[in-house]
């Protein structure tokens, strides 16, 4: 009983010489399911008949110009492929083109919905932009408050001190008026009893 050899893909990339990406694309279009399977890492796992297709691919491809469409339909033609490996392909080829398209509409969409966002975010701005305008008007009034302030503050200093001074200069006459006055104070007495007894005594002596 013959054992089914698989080897992995990097391990037929490799014996290829082609990279793992071109060799996904040739699965597709080259190797039957049968031939391929998927382990739990999501790695193919190629069978030796698969492998001897895709070698034979390797050549083709190298030794002429022939592209991969035509290598593939000179495969179904030698019997080598079924027919199934051409719809099979066509219906993956169709299948890529749905999802180009949904990812266009996707995209369509993306872009729309980004430029609903921009749009929305300039109205927001531009409210942003006119609270800053009511702000500012608000600060040059409370500024011009303030001035406003200060100069009536600066206004009442100069008044007290207009005051002071007149306060001061009042005081000094007052207290010059009252030196003066004790200067000058009556030496007689105003009490007319001390005017006879003073008169007496003058006599008597």
């Amino acid at each position: 009983m013959d054992v089914q050899v698989w080897m992995a893909s990097k391990e037929v990339a490799d014996r290829l010489d082609v990279h793992v990406r071109t060799l996904r694309n040739w699965l597709d279009l080259f190797v039957p399911a049968k031939e391929r399977l998927k382990n739990p890492q999501g790695h193919y796992l190629i069978s030796e008949a698969g492998f001897a297709l895709l070698k034979e691919v390797k050549e083709r491809k190298d030794s002429g110009n022939s592209s991969l469409k035509e290598i593939q339909r000179q495969l179904i033609d030698e019997g080598r492929l079924s027919e199934e490996m051409l719809t099979a392909e066509e219906y993956a080829s169709a299948e890529e083109t749905a999802v180009a398209l949904s990812s266009g509409s996707n995209l369509e969409a993306g872009v729309k919905e980004m430029e609903l966002a921009v749009h929305e975010t300039l109205l927001k701005f531009q409210q942003e932009l006119a609270q800053l305008s009511s702000l500012n008007n608000m600060q040059s009034a409370i500024l011009q408050k303030i001035a406003d302030i200060e100069e009536m503050q600066e206004s009442l200093r100069l008044e007290m001190r207009r005051v002071t001074f007149e306060m001061d200069l009042m005081q000094q006459r007052l207290t010059r008026r009252k030196e003066r006055y004790a200067r000058h104070e009556p030496r007689w007495s105003l009490n007319p009893f001390r005017w006879f007894t003073r008169s007496d005594r003058a006599a008597e002596q």
